[in-house]
Formats: C-alpha cells, sequence, structure tokens
C-alpha cells in the first residue's frame, strides 16, 4: 500500500543505497511517493528563475549597438512556467531511458521498480534547488541594488568596480562553489541509484547516465529560455 514516508526521504539523502535497495524491494508502496517528488521537484524548479523575473535590470544596461537584436532578458513570466515543465519533462524522459536502455544492458525489467527509484533522486534535488535558488536571490538582487549610472561610467578605476560589486561576486563564487559540489553529490547518488535498480557496476552505471542526460538535454531544448 503506498503511503508518504518523509523517513525514506531523509534516508536517499544521507544513506542512498540502503534507502535505494528498500525502494526497489517495494515499489508498490513508493512509487505514489516518487512520482510526488518530480512534482515537488518540478514546482520548486521555478524558483531558480524567479530572481530574473522579479528583479528586471535597469533599461540603462541595455542601452548600446546591437541591444535591440538580444533576446528578451531579464526572463519574462512563462519562464517560471517553462522551467517547472522542463524539469518534470526531463525527469519523466529520464527514467523511461534509464528503463529501456537499462533493460537492453541486462538491468532491471520491471519498470515500476526503475521509475521508483529514479524519481527518488529528486529528493536531493529538492534542497538543492531550495539553497541555489536562495543563492541566486542575493546574487541578482546585490546587483540590481546598484545604480547603473554609477557602474557604467568610463571613468571608473578596477577598485571602485570591485567596491560596488564586491557583494555580487561573492555570490557568484558561492554559486560555483555549491554548485560543483552539489553537482557531484547529485552524480554520486545518481549512480547509486542506477547501480541498485539495475544491478550494475559503477562505470557501466555512469556511462548510463552521462548517455541519459545528453538525450534529456536534447529532449528539453524546446523548453530553453534563449
Amino acid at each position: 500500500m503506498s503511503q508518504f514516508d518523509p523517513g525514506m526521504i531523509l534516508r536517499v539523502i544521507i544513506s542512498p543505497n540502503s534507502a535505494f535497495t528498500q525502494i526497489r524491494d517495494n515499489e508498490e508502496r513508493y512509487f505514489a511517493q516518487s512520482i510526488a517528488l518530480l512534482i515537488i521537484s518540478s514546482i520548486l524548479s521555478g524558483l531558480a528563475v524567479l530572481p530574473f523575473v522579479m528583479m528586471p535590470l535597469d533599461d540603462a544596461y541595455f542601452d548600446f549597438e546591437g541591444a535591440e537584436n538580444m533576446d528578451a532578458f531579464p526572463l519574462d513570466d512563462g519562464a517560471v512556467g517553462l522551467s517547472m515543465i522542463s524539469t518534470a519533462l526531463g525527469g519523466v524522459v529520464s527514467a523511461v531511458l534509464y528503463y529501456f536502455i537499462g533493460k537492453k544492458l541486462e538491468g532491471n525489467t520491471n519498470w515500476k521498480k526503475v521509475f521508483s527509484v529514479i524519481f527518488h533522486i529528486h529528493a536531493i534535488v529538492i534542497p538543492i534547488t531550495i539553497v541555489m535558488a536562495i543563492l541566486l536571490f542575493l546574487m541578482w538582487g546585490s546587483l540590481t541594488s546598484i545604480e547603473p549610472s554609477i557602474l557604467l561610467d568610463p571613468n571608473l578605476d578596477e577598485e571602485e568596480v570591485f567596491s560596488l560589486m564586491g557583494s555580487f561576486i561573492g555570490y557568484v563564487m558561492l554559486l560555483a562553489f555549491f554548485g560543483i559540489g552539489f553537482a557531484v553529490w547529485a552524480l554520486i547518488v545518481s549512480i547509486k541509484a542506477v547501480k541498485t535498480v539495475h544491478g550494475f557496476g559503477t562505470g557501466k552505471a555512469f556511462g548510463l547516465i552521462i548517455l541519459v542526460g545528453i538525450i534529456t538535454s536534447f529532449v528539453n531544448i524546446p523548453f530553453s529560455f534563449g
């Protein structure tokens, strides 16, 4: 019987091997929860683009020759919905690929087991999205708070630029640091999930993840913001 199990979500974060094993062996219980995690992470993905929608840059930043040919930036309200759709679609497409390609490679033939485990990877996507969204709000807010006439002053020297943009640069560095760390964490957890549900070795699981990631990125191209 399916029921929401917060403890299992926490275990995916702190003890993924045992968590994925239990999910794989009890897919009927955890399948609905796995879908809920995908939906929640898809909704939260809108947080990542909200700063660019809520805090647009001053028009002065775009007062140069050729600016009229640029794509609209910052993003409009529709970008939030596109981000949600892209995340949800990417999650579903990834799960389908993990199932069919994995099965061809002599992995698990039970689609519900595969989907349940793969969708539970979103248990770590949720905190990652929240942290990155907060950093994006702080970074973008620090930039938009600067008066453009000051920042665009041609007489401004490097020391003054760094003084004005110190907080912005600091948040960019934090984003890079956390982004790399979260990417490594997500990759490790994904490898553990694929190994557990398909019974693959690390190399085979890693190769499958890369292949699925490449294919999914092409599927999501129509939902890009460019």
